[in-house]
């Protein structure tokens, strides 16, 4: 099996990357990362959780961010959710190629609790597929999904104090908004990073996630060496 292997010694199967994926990666100039502008951001954020916490990867896809923060901090719980169920077989197969384990794998969707019991939701197989109504896809190349909020997700997690890096493919507004509403949902989180789709939907983050009681330490709606956008927020 031919391997890609990524600067900080990730490995997944060449297969899974799309050739664009891979001409991308090896022309970053900050070298070859899923997402060389957010990765610092990212472990910066990881390095400051207390032992005992938790990472929660929001839209995990094959895993990296849980890969990587498991490689990085082997003493933290972390927990992968990937909507996709043959995206969350290749977390247990990256894992089992990174020789890393205690990842804990959450099938399911997780979007705005306005989104939830509107109307079956489906997803396609593959990077950037996002959640849509099941009477906009076609259902012979999409599977059915279970959708649930941050706050199911949260109340789950048992540690005192966690960290959430979220990829929701256009969701991420409706998670922020719920965070404003409710801002007792994020008490426990310490650090949330948001992947934005759009500046507006971007700058809408922004704001519930201040509206919530955080602070933004890093904000960046349109990154040159990846696609989505950066957000990153530190409770008050």
């Amino acid at each position: 099996m031919r391997l890609f292997t990524f600067d900080n010694s990730i490995r997944v199967p060449t297969r899974w990357l799309s050739r664009e994926q891979r001409k991308r990666y090896k022309s970053n100039s900050l070298g070859i990362l899923h997402e060389p502008e957010e990765e610092g951001v990212f472990l910066d954020a990881l390095n400051s959780l207390p032992a005992g916490g938790a990472y929660v990867n929001i839209g995990a896809a094959w895993g990296y961010y849980s890969l990587l923060a498991k490689k990085t901090r082997p003493e933290l719980d972390v927990f992968a959710v990937e909507a996709h169920p043959r995206m969350c077989s290749m977390i247990y197969e990256a894992s089992m190629i990174n020789h890393i384990s205690g990842i804990s794998v959450i099938n399911s969707a997780v979007v705005g609790k306005n989104e939830i019991g509107r109307r079956e939701m489906r997803i396609k197989f593959g990077y950037g597929a996002s959640v849509t109504p099941e009477d906009s896809v076609n259902k012979n190349e999409s599977i059915r999904v279970g959708l649930i909020d941050l706050g199911v997700i949260l109340g789950s997690i048992p540690n005192p104090e966690i960290m959430i890096s979220m990829d929701v493919q256009g969701s991420e507004e409706g998670v922020c908004r719920d965070l404003a509403t409710q801002p007792e949902m994020g008490a426990r989180v310490s650090k949330i990073i948001v992947g934005t789709h759009g500046t507006e939907r971007h700058d809408i983050c922004k704001e519930m996630l201040e509206k919530s009681g955080f602070s933004i330490d890093f904000d960046e709606p349109a990154p040159l060496e990846q696609p989505d956008g950066i957000i990153l927020a530190t409770k008050k």
